[in-house]
């Protein structure tokens, strides 16, 4: 078992942290993504899609096959981040979810 804060750093250099809390959240209440909270870090480093939310959370995505994407979020205060969630999405909600204005890619 990884001891836990997990750290790494985005494409951009920010510092993003994943803790124990919300590990367990995504565990349990998003088991599609797997057992292996190292492998939900792995995005970071070349994320396929940003888009960033009207709360200032940040929605980074990653091709897992045809038809699904990993769906990471999490928040930055200053050059630190805070991963909130992640799971699992197919193409036509991803459509649906990221083809409107209240989410915008940057």
């Amino acid at each position: 078992m990884p001891f836990y804060p997990l750290t790494t750093t985005t494409h951009d250099g920010k510092r993003i942290t994943l803790t124990i809390d919300d590990w367990l959240h995504i565990k349990f209440r998003h088991p599609e993504v797997g057992e292996d909270a190292n492998k939900l870090l792995q995005i970071f480093s070349n994320p396929d899609e940003l888009y960033k939310d009207e709360r200032g959370g940040i929605h980074a995505l990653k091709r897992i096959d045809e038809e699904h994407f990993l769906v990471v979020i999490y928040e930055l205060e200053n050059i630190e981040g805070y991963i909130r969630t992640a799971y699992l999405i197919n193409g036509k909600r991803k459509r649906r979810r990221y083809g409107t204005l209240s989410l915008r890619q940057f």
